[in-house]
């Protein structure tokens, strides 16, 4: 079966082309636009330059997705697209590209959770996952941990309680005047670094749980800089900028990790999953593998290009889920729930 998928929830327009195999999915084909030089003077996305980009790439990334793979539209088994949650104008782009495509080609549509595409990328590199699995999803926008007894079903279990960690990234190299998007640049600064700074104190919260919360960390770095404000002027190269970076990762990576132990004998988890744009932190990454190893869980954490939003989680999902019986009456969410 051959599935196009589409993604475009936030600031990334892509499209992608995956065989599903008895063995699971195979990537055909997988296309990108990205838009960080456009929201970058911002330090952050803008909502309506982000969907206005997004009716100029969604033809684009969609022509390229299938000149790569070799095929035509004609080809094609079924489209899968990003119904939601995200930004109402980003989804509304390939929402009605997909609905188009579908009904000019007489193809299956499938509308996808954001969500569940992240799991799926997971399911590229580990298709014989043992299930019931932890699933860590942590962006910009979400940190969120889930209980996954298959890969098209999350039970969630707890979230932060203010802020997402991918947030703590953008923010902080927002003060420290090193660029957007934050993450790939604050973990280049923390791997320069031979020591980390001074620790970040660990929320704490009055029920006792291991939970999150990534405010009072962005607010310690703010102080940082307050009391030091060179830092915002001194660049990635500054050993003093990079230790900030190690800390603030050290505490980040920390923190996330912290309540995975207890919860996975809780429930019984075998293995574990990483998934969303931070899931790319290399901080992260070996922190998991020796969490992994001593609880004894199988880790999949997708490769890079498959953390960051993408149209091959999107058709991965796709490939597993009904189609819409009526399409036609859908219509983006940008606060869609799980199971809606």
């Amino acid at each position: 079966m051959l599935v196009l998928g589409l993604e475009s929830s936030c600031d990334d327009c892509s499209a992608a082309v995956v065989e599903e195999t008895a063995a699971g999915p195979v990537l055909r084909s997988l296309v990108r636009e990205s838009q960080d030089g456009i929201h970058g003077p911002f330090g952050g996305v803008v909502p309506e330059l982000a969907a206005r980009e997004h009716l100029l790439q969604v033809r684009t990334v969609m022509a390229g997705a299938l000149e790569q793979a070799g095929v035509a539209l004609s080809d094609l088994d079924r489209v899968a697209v990003t119904r939601g949650p995200g930004l109402v104008g980003s989804l509304l782009a390939t929402f009605s590209a997909s609905k188009a495509v579908a009904w000019r080609e007489g193809l299956p549509w499938v509308g996808v959770h954001h969500l569940l595409g992240h799991l799926n990328a997971a399911r590229f590199a580990a298709p014989d996952l043992p299930f019931p699995a932890l699933v860590l999803l942590v962006s910009g926008g979400h940190t969120h941990l889930y209980l996954a007894k298959d890969w098209i079903s999350l039970q969630l279990l707890q979230k932060t309680r203010d802020d997402a960690a991918g947030e703590a990234f953008d923010k902080t190299a927002r003060m420290l005047n090193l660029g957007y998007p934050g993450g790939p640049l604050v973990d280049a600064c923390a791997q320069a670094s031979p020591r980390a700074a001074d620790a970040f104190t660990p929320p704490k919260f009055r029920d006792g749980r291991a939970s999150w919360s990534f405010s009072g960390l962005k607010t310690g770095v703010k102080l940082r800089v307050e009391r030091n404000p060179r830092l915002a002027e001194a660049g990635a190269a500054d050993p003093e900028v990079q230790g900030l970076c190690r800390s603030l990762q050290e505490a980040i990576s920390t923190w996330l990790l912290k309540p995975l132990p207890d919860l996975a004998r809780e429930r019984g988890a075998r293995s574990l999953v990483i998934s969303g744009g931070v899931a790319c932190n290399t901080r992260l990454r070996a922190d998991a593998a020796v969490l992994a190893a001593r609880e004894g869980l199988r880790l999949a954490i997708p490769e890079s290009r498959l953390c960051t939003d993408n149209g091959a989680m999107i058709a991965a999902a796709g490939a597993l889920l009904l189609p819409d019986m009526d399409p036609w009456i859908q219509n983006a969410d940008a606060d869609l729930k799980l199971g809606a």
